[in-house]
């Protein structure tokens, strides 16, 4: 115990471990859930472990800060080793987050033995490099489309474009299920779960994206789309989806004359304007323009969310490190001990 006891705990360190346990709080959440395939209800009060275990040291002896914080490591660590095996055997998590994981996993020792709790500022620069060298599909597109302006079609400028209507099909693509006429569609396929208490989880072993070259028209023209290596994002699931035999199998389908949004490469070739994917920003993806609307609403609330839960954190622990003093009928609340 006493080796992992510092006298000269000062409030920069506290601070540092406080924000890195919320971080570390993340990570289990983000483990359990997405690579377990734990329902959220399950794992979220593991969120708060760390940030509540570095409170509760505080409040006994901020001295012992850095033995809560090697303890919310080697529980990382633990899931760090146990989730790529977990993921290898069930063949349920892609090789790069494997990969991903590895990494984190062989920083995070030697940052925390090279130097001690600010060891961390590096693991969380290295989480944060490599979220944004590796960002989704979906991130991608939805940060793109907040930045580029929309394009009228009649107007659209060659290069990285977005562009906004409706649907018109050419050659008609025939979905897995009910073989319903279409431009494209997203076939899935699961394995059904049920746990001693009668919980239903679903393992996704196929995932299918076809799609066909077609058209979007606005109030000033048409272009065409090269449906090669197009990301479907965000569309509804159709009604023909079903359960049967244990499965789930489910699509979700882009139809004729529906209102889109869409982001891609424009090109003129041979005096032929069509958009296809952009291999430079390697985005080509469509997605429904309500949902679009819906999700532009939603992110700022969410980022408001974020701000205001950090200044709490921040707020939170200043309290903590105050020294707080009754003198007669007076409280002295000083912070000199913050620098």
């Amino acid at each position: 115990m006493d080796l992992f006891y510092w006298d000269n705990a000062d409030a920069l360190t506290i601070a540092i471990m406080t924000f890195s346990s919320i971080v570390l709080g993340v990570a289990y959440y983000f483990i359990l859930k997405s690579l377990f395939r734990l329902k959220a209800k399950r794992v979220w009060p593991l969120f708060a472990v760390p940030l509540v275990l570095i409170i509760l040291t505080v409040l006994y002896d901020p001295g012992y800060v850095p033995l809560a914080i090697w303890i919310d490591c080697s529980i990382l660590l633990i899931l760090i080793i146990v989730a790529p095996i977990y993921g290898i055997i069930k063949n349920k998590v892609p090789l790069s987050t494997i990969a991903w994981l590895l990494t984190v996993g062989l920083i995070t020792p030697i940052s925390l033995m090279a130097g001690g709790p600010y060891g961390l500022v590096l693991i969380i620069v290295l989480v944060l490099v490599l979220s944004t060298l590796t960002p989704s599909k979906s991130d991608t597109f939805y940060d793109l489309q907040t930045l580029l302006p929309t394009s009228k079609i009649r107007s659209m400028a060659m290069g990285l474009v977005e562009v906004y209507g409706k649907t018109v099909m050419l050659e008609p693509l025939i979905s897995k299920i009910k073989k319903v006429p279409c431009i494209g569609y997203i076939y899935k396929i699961d394995i059904i779960r049920t746990d001693n208490k009668g919980r239903t989880y679903y393992d996704n072993i196929l995932t299918e994206t076809q799609c066909n070259t077609f058209q979007i028209t606005d109030d000033t023209g048409t272009v065409t789309i090269k449906g090669e290596g197009i990301s479907l994002l965000d569309f509804p699931k159709s009604e023909h989806s079903y359960e049967s035999n244990g499965r789930r199998y489910q699509q979700f389908l882009l139809k004729e004359d529906m209102d889109v949004l869409l982001i891609g490469k424009a090109t003129n070739k041979d005096g032929q304007v069509f958009v296809e994917k952009d291999p430079t920003k390697n985005i080509f993806a469509i997605a429904p323009l309500d949902y679009v609307y819906q999700h532009n609403q939603s992110t700022p609330l969410y980022h408001s969310f974020i701000r205001h839960f950090i200044f709490l954190i921040v707020i939170i622990s200043f309290v903590l490190l105050c020294n707080i003093d009754i003198e007669g009928e007076k409280i002295v609340v000083s912070f000199f001990s913050l620098f």
